[in-house]
């Protein structure tokens, strides 16, 4: 049996529940790898959605910072391994996958507010028969020392491999390409978020 624990947050506190789940838990995650890789999407989070109609299914995420110390925007936040780069309009950038701590948190589907973590150490081998099984085409990527790669099509979600860790390559981190849009001009911003939404936590 394996173990899928449940994690909730609020106010920047972390609580586990763990509960038992069959071998089914191991195989959602290469389902939900692989709808990444044919969509863009984990579950609500694709490049593209706005920032509020996350929120208001899966609650607040957890804010992980500034990607650059002196702008607030574009700023990092994530819920358990999926991160997602907002853009000060409050649109997704870019949303990354996070699988190489051997397991991987994903956004609660019955809970908002809560993840679920499951266990994700995944070979090349494992996730190009999950892409295959859902139809979805891929290229490989040119590989460098220590990694390997292959890019889906025609969503452009990059699987990155490292090759260091044993005989089969082993999935590290999944992620889609920065999303093209016309970001909103910093006065027209200010006036749209007046509320100063979502607000900056101390980190």
């Amino acid at each position: 049996m394996l173990d899928m624990i449940h994690i909730g947050w609020s106010g920047g506190f972390l609580s586990r529940e763990t509960a038992t789940a069959g071998r089914a838990e191991d195989m959602e995650v290469l389902d939900v790898l692989a709808a990444f890789g044919s969509t863009g999407r984990v579950g609500l989070l694709h490049p593209g959605t706005r920032l509020q109609e996350v929120v208001a299914a899966y609650d607040m995420p957890w804010d992980i910072g500034r990607i650059d110390k002196r702008h607030r925007w574009p700023h990092l936040y994530s819920y358990g391994d999926v991160e997602l780069v907002v853009c000060r309009c409050r649109i997704i950038t870019s949303v990354t996958v996070q699988t190489w701590r051997g397991t991987v948190e994903l956004p609660s589907p019955a809970q908002s507010g809560e993840v679920v973590a499951v266990p994700a150490r995944l070979t090349f081998a494992q996730v190009a028969d999950a892409l295959a099984a859902a139809d979805c085409q891929w290229e490989r990527l040119k590989p460098i020392e220590g990694q390997c790669g292959l890019r889906t099509l025609p969503e452009r979600v990059d699987f990155t491999f490292v090759t260091d860790d044993g005989p089969d390559p082993v999935l590290h981190v999944a992620g889609t390409w920065a999303h093209e849009h016309d970001c909103m001009a910093a006065s027209a911003v200010d006036a749209a978020f007046a509320d100063d939404f979502p607000p900056e936590q101390d980190n």
